[in-house]
């Protein structure tokens, strides 16, 4: 193709051996909406393979060439450059002579006369057929992969990717095109507990040009909450400056999950484990308890059997003697009791006497029992009845439950305190409280308060008497007629127990709720 090519563009015919020896097709054209060709060079030919003189004979050859997918997103862009004079630069797909398909880098501009006015249309054209079915492989292999694979811009993280496969909508919800539309998009979406975490990392990463490994949650288009597994790295040009950055991240949340059930699961065995061990030390001072317990009072009744036997006490010393006998088999006998009562509560075996019971008259009954020990110990004790409910249960379990509160609260309550028991109705229930004035227990023990063979550290300092069965019996025997107990308590300033029962009237009702 032979044009009056000075003539028609002021360039001298000098250039146009230079540009005819380049591997591109260099092309001159008009301004005019068809782009009608002033000057194409022979690389056209290999490009495309329409002979030159086909450029100068059809002056729509080029909107005809482009593929018909791409044809109208590039002359927009072609107007739109020649309209304002901006540069212009395309990657597309062109079709040759013979019908197959090339891909294309078109770079043009518009160039201007001595005079600043625009004269022509001026650009020239690269196969990239190569490059882009590389991408395209590339792309097939990403998209196929169980993981999202992306490209970022080297400078921030708020920017929206360059590219992102489709397998984030599978891991996410989220549609690629969704990402790329829209600024700060990714940062929004990390959980807040990792954001600002996140965000520092990638920044850091693009200061110092170091990869980028890290595990951190995203919020799923549908709530969920994902376990990504990032690994980012940046590609630098030729000239070691940041080009993009690119990688990978890959659901993690099922690994996540099970890290989380074995840790779970190993304070759970570690719990069980500490359990174990404190229920060791427990059998341990238990089994030392009981038999300090039983050898005490043994100790004393063999002792006085001894006295009596020699025969030389008078007649009332040895009824003394007989008196104390009796009491310390007593107190082994209430031992023995409370051992054999736990081991029926353990084996949800016990058996109960019901009847109806004046609740008011049991307390007042206890209360007058446990009377000489409050005065030998200096301690006020009083009872108050403010209703005479009637219950149905066993009377002798439930004056046991009684007992047990007034003996823990006369155990703790030093001399000159004070021991209340009230008798009320609450809520549809039978109510009896035992308040002490005592040393009261500490806000970190309270928690294991009715658990079997518990004592108190200042109980086990001060070697207050007992096995740690009292109160555990207690609970036991109140939910067994379908109550409660409960207590409140401060260090220092006293404890009071509450023993919930349903009254005889609803006794067939559920068991009074609550926590005990």
């Amino acid at each position: 193709m032979r044009l009056p090519f000075r003539r028609r563009t002021g360039l001298q015919p000098g250039y146009r051996e230079l540009l005819e020896r380049l591997p591109v097709a260099v092309y001159v054209s008009s301004l005019d909406r068809t782009s009608h060709a002033v000057y194409v060079s022979p690389a056209i030919v290999d490009l495309l393979g329409y002979p030159l003189e086909q450029w100068r004979e059809t002056p729509d050859l080029f909107e005809r060439a482009v593929h018909p997918d791409d044809r109208e997103r590039v002359l927009a862009a072609v107007a739109e450059s020649k309209r304002s004079g901006s540069g212009y630069q395309e990657e597309y797909r062109m079709l040759r002579a013979d019908g197959s398909v090339v891909w294309v880098d078109d770079t043009a501009a518009t160039v201007a006369d001595a005079n600043g006015r625009p004269s022509y249309w001026q650009g020239f054209l690269v196969d990239v057929s190569d490059r882009k079915e590389a991408e395209r492989r590339y792309r097939v292999l990403v998209e196929q992969l169980p993981l999202i694979t992306y490209i970022d811009s080297p400078h921030t993280a708020a920017e929206p990717p360059l590219y992102l496969s489709p397998q984030i909508e599978t891991i996410l919800g989220w549609r690629p095109d969704e990402w790329l539309r829209t600024p700060g998009f990714f940062l929004d979406h990390v959980h807040p507990d990792d954001r600002d975490r996140v965000a520092q990392a990638h920044e850091r990463a693009r200061q110092t040009g170091e990869p980028l490994h890290h595990e951190y949650r995203f919020q799923a288009r549908d709530g969920r909450t994902v376990w990504l597994e990032d690994m980012l790295t940046i590609v630098h040009d030729d000239s070691g400056e940041p080009w993009y950055s690119q990688g990978f991240a890959v659901d993690v949340t099922a690994r996540k999950e099970a890290e989380a059930d074995r840790e779970r699961l190993l304070q759970r065995l570690q719990r069980q484990n500490e359990r174990l061990r404190e229920l060791d030390r427990l059998k341990d001072e238990f089994i030392a308890l009981v038999s300090h317990e039983l050898r005490t009072p043994l100790t004393s009744i063999r002792g006085y059997l001894e006295l009596l036997g020699d025969g030389d006490a008078p007649p009332d010393e040895q009824s003394s003697f007989l008196q104390v006998i009796e009491r310390n088999a007593e107190r082994l006998q209430r031992l023995v009791e409370d051992l054999l009562l736990a081991a029926q509560a353990d084996a949800d075996s016990l058996h109960l006497a019901i009847e109806d019971i004046d609740l008011a008259k049991l307390a007042v009954d206890c209360a007058e029992a446990s009377a000489p020990t409050a005065s030998a110990r200096g301690i006020s004790l009083a009872c108050t009845v403010v209703a005479t409910p009637t219950v149905r249960g066993d009377e002798g379990r439930l004056g046991q439950v009684v007992d047990n509160l007034l003996s823990n609260a006369l155990k703790f309550t030093p001399p000159g305190g004070g021991v209340h028991v009230r008798v009320s109705e609450s809520a549809g229930a039978a109510v009896v409280e035992v308040a002490d004035s005592g040393m009261g227990i500490p806000e970190g023990e309270q928690a294991e308060l009715f658990g079997r063979f518990f004592r108190t550290k200042r109980a086990q300092r001060e070697a207050v008497a007992g096995v740690g069965l009292g109160l555990s019996i207690a609970k036991a025997l109140v939910e067994a007629h379908g109550g409660r107990i409960d207590f409140t308590s401060a260090e220092g300033e006293g404890t009071t127990f509450r023993v919930h029962l349903p009254l005889a009237a609803s006794a067939a009702a559920e068991p009074l709720s609550g926590a005990a």
